[in-house]
């Protein structure tokens, strides 16, 4: 009778009840090995399988009786070796190295019946040690499963650690096309902005339409500092070919209008800097992106419409800090969204606050050294026009706060105004201790019984004396006046002056780069 070698295998591996447990394994083994092997090996290794292990196994085992009667198809039964890897087909074996078939049939079948009872002792000792070793560390193969998953998580986890996703640059050009008026009292200004945001993308081809919605990369921009609903924005894309490889370089392009938040600092005013600034921001992290300067297109500002041109000096350099926004009050606090801030420069002109200001303040602080000309025994002419310059001072200095923010801390006209008033306090409170002085001496004087030449004499003294005195504090005040004037203006202008001449030193620069680029190109 011909057989195949699928029931060769599995009439011979069925012909040994001696072990059930066996039987399962050795079937589940034969089967793989058999399903691994393409159709050639398969044919060559039913007709010699047997011959080949009978030669391994002749060498080192010596074969026992048996009383068990071998299948009459036993001799074409082959045990293939348990691997999950597949066989190669076996060369057929020399004739003159073949065993009688009478002396192979027996050592065949005790060797065969040997090789699978070490196959299933050793399967059944795996499989002990690894009951044994669950039960000891996992109680039930639940845990073990779970065991098995989380070193397989962490495997994962340890693979995207080392190859971690790089943020995209975003390189981000700004150009102020327009800046209206600017509002100290309530620090705002509007403005025009044209602001483009460019990347590389190199799953985007050349040619094809760009479009966020269908899943392409973007940088979901938004602006953070503008006021109410007055903000216009208008936005659309380029695509360009980058030179040299076949990414791409796709351009977001932003035009804004609108009424915008900034914070006004005034403590050199009315000799101050300010910074004009547009926020942008994005709902992505830090590690999704980060912003940086286009070397390549410069950015600027348009001088040529400029409404508050009166009041303010519009510089023509931009500068951008970056900075990073944490979600305060966000479930995730660990999320760090980046922000670029694009600034804009404006100096003050002081002209009309140095002559309606600082002339002013310094006229009625200077008419209060007129009132050394009235003799010191006119005490109430010299307190009722010091008195009336303290009040004019401090009424004028309300007027002029009225033109800037309720702030907490003093501006250099603020400091101005303030040590006039300190000045024409001290100047009140001296008058006054000059006359208490006087009228005490003449009163002493005064006060005696008979009133001879010379006690009139004397009584006239202390008023010499004091006016000796009174002239002696009219030239300490003449001078420590002109002399603070000179410091406080020292003071006050030293700084801002300092940063004009750094913005215009950068805008020289601006000009500079911007000549030697239209040059090269």
């Amino acid at each position: 009778m011909a057989f195949n070698v699928n029931s060769n295998l599995l009439l011979g591996a069925g012909h040994y009840q001696a072990n059930p447990r066996c039987q399962k394994v050795l079937t589940d083994h034969l089967v793989h090995s058999i399903e691994n092997m393409s159709s050639t090996a398969r044919r060559t290794l039913s007709a010699q399988s047997l011959q080949t292990t009978s030669s391994q196994e002749t060498s080192c085992v010596t074969p026992t009786p048996t009383t068990s009667t071998p299948h009459p198809h036993f001799p074409e039964f082959s045990t293939p070796q348990v691997s999950t890897m597949k066989t190669p087909p076996l060369s057929p074996i020399p004739s003159s190295t073949q065993i009688p078939s009478s002396t192979s049939k027996s050592l065949t079948h005790n060797t065969s019946l040997r090789r699978i009872d070490n196959i299933c002792s050793r399967r059944a000792s795996i499989q002990k040690a690894r009951a044994s070793s669950d039960s000891v560390h996992f109680p039930t193969n639940k845990f073990s499963n779970e065991y098995a998953i989380s070193s397989e998580t962490k495997e994962v986890t340890l693979e995207n650690q080392l190859i971690k996703k790089q943020p995209i640059e975003i390189r981000v050009r700004c150009i102020f096309s327009r800046v209206g008026e600017i509002d100290t009292l309530n620090e705002r200004y509007t403005a025009e902005f044209f602001f483009e945001a460019s990347w590389y993308d190199e799953s985007q081809k050349i040619g094809t339409k760009y479009d966020p919605q269908m899943g392409h990369f973007n940088p979901q921009l938004v602006v953070l500092n503008h006021l109410g609903d007055s903000l216009k924005h208008e936005k659309w894309y380029s695509i360009t070919k980058t030179t040299g490889d076949d990414t791409v370089e796709i351009t977001e392009h932003h035009k804004i209008r609108g009424v915008f938040w900034e914070r006004m600092e005034l403590n050199h005013f009315p000799y101050d800097v300010q910074e004009l600034s547009l926020s942008i921001t994005t709902p992505l992290t830090t590690d999704d992106i980060y912003f940086m300067q286009n070397k390549e297109k410069l950015s600027g500002v348009n001088r040529i419409v400029f409404s508050d041109e009166q009041s303010w000096h519009l510089y023509e350099h931009v500068e951008f800090t970056y900075e990073q926004h944490c979600e305060e009050y966000s479930l995730n606090q660990n999320q760090v969204h980046p922000v670029v801030v694009c600034t804009c420069h404006v100096g003050r002109k002081c002209g009309y606050y140095i002559w309606n200001a600082y002339f002013l303040i310094f006229l009625i602080t200077s008419a209060a050294l007129c009132t050394f000309a009235i003799p010191p025994s006119n005490t109430q002419g010299r307190l009722q026009i010091t008195c009336t310059l303290l009040l004019t001072s401090v009424t004028f200095r309300w007027v002029v706060n009225k033109s800037l923010p309720p702030i907490s801390y003093l501006t250099a006209l603020d400091v101005y105004a303030i040590s006039s008033i300190v000045a024409l306090c001290i100047i009140n409170v001296f008058h006054g201790v000059i006359s208490y002085f006087y009228y005490t001496q003449i009163y002493l004087a005064s006060s005696q019984p008979s009133l001879t030449p010379q006690a009139i004499n004397v009584s006239l003294y202390p008023e010499y004396s004091l006016c000796r005195l009174d002239r002696y504090a009219f030239f300490i005040f003449c001078s420590s006046f002109f002399l603070y004037q000179v410091l406080i203006l020292l003071c006050t202008l030293w700084v801002p002056y300092r940063r004009r001449l750094e913005m215009s030193r950068k805008d020289e620069e601006i000009r500079t780069e911007i000549m030697h680029k239209t040059t090269l190109d």
